[in-house]
């Protein structure tokens, strides 16, 4: 059969700053693939949709195929913010595939990176989730959103950050050249910071990670304190996993070569490359769950 008689499998990784898609033949073959904005369904569904889309729409073209075959084709999507608020079925009711699957971007990260065997994911990059497999046992942290957790995640870092910054303006701490630098591109006032936190997206917040990170290598005494205690945290979170059983520790996201360079010696020898990226996991899950019906 030619290609365009054959279904194809979409694999989605969508995170909270970026998405990817790829477009895979059965056999594992890539023959088209292109980079997006955020797909974060459960803070921006409506802009997530159009980001995912146009990934999608732009990784067919580059395939030299047309994007009005996705009704013959299957897609497996791992999102962010997939698990929380009944989001997923929204998604999945909204693309036009043949069958389609949305998770959480955890499943697929996990599944890429580390197939089936043992290991822990420290997945740290707008957002952050953890996990790890050993034997019988899989535990799992995080994943909550960044009103309730994404510890150690840049929007985590970026707000800690303004919120420090409003609290050297009152007087509370001293400041740092950082937080003047923050509260010099708000006005000098905490009245700018007020206005863009009333909507300011998980996506906004990060933007501050990178600007915290190199004042952190600086010594700036606020970003030290910001870092010290998220990777404080990140080690506790380790030992609850039970990492040093599971015998790899893959540190993935944006933020994961930060933290890498950070760890107790113990868990940075533990460290190894992924085996895959996410859309490789969101394939082979595709491949789990549908087989036999791409044939």
């Amino acid at each position: 059969m030619s290609m365009e008689s054959k279904s194809l499998i979409v694999a989605v990784d969508g995170g909270g700053s970026t998405c990817r898609a790829n477009i895979f033949e059965v056999s594992g073959k890539v023959i088209g693939s292109a980079n997006g904005g955020s797909a974060n369904i459960s803070t921006d569904l409506n802009g997530a949709l159009v980001n995912i889309l146009d990934t999608v729409h732009r990784a067919y073209s580059a395939g030299g195929l047309d994007s009005s075959r996705m009704v013959s084709d299957f897609a497996y999507l791992g999102l962010a913010g997939a698990n929380l608020g009944g989001v997923a079925e929204k998604t999945e009711h909204a693309l036009g595939f043949k069958k389609v699957k949305v998770t959480s971007d955890r499943e697929i990260i996990v599944q890429g990176a580390m197939g089936n065997e043992d290991g822990t994911v420290a997945a740290i990059g707008t957002g952050s989730f953890y996990y790890s497999r050993h034997k019988d046992e899989v535990l799992s942290i995080g994943g909550w959103g960044l009103q309730l957790g994404d510890d150690g995640g840049g929007a985590f870092l970026g707000r800690k950050l303004l919120r420090r910054t409003i609290h050297a303006y009152d007087g509370i701490i001293a400041h740092s050249p950082l937080t003047r630098a923050v509260l010099k591109r708000f006005g000098g006032t905490p009245r700018g910071v007020v206005a863009f936190v009333q909507t300011a997206t998980p996506m906004d917040y990060g933007n501050f990670a990178p600007d915290l990170i190199e004042a952190y290598y600086k010594d700036d005494t606020v970003a030290v304190e910001i870092v010290d205690a998220a990777v404080s945290s990140l080690h506790h979170t380790l030992d609850i996993l039970n990492t040093k059983a599971t015998g790899a520790l893959y540190m993935l996201g944006g933020l994961g070569p930060v933290y890498t360079k950070l760890l107790r010696p113990e868990y940075r020898a533990l460290c190894v490359p992924p085996k895959g990226a996410g859309v490789d996991g969101a394939f082979s899950l595709a491949q789990q769950l549908w087989a036999g019906d791409t044939e």
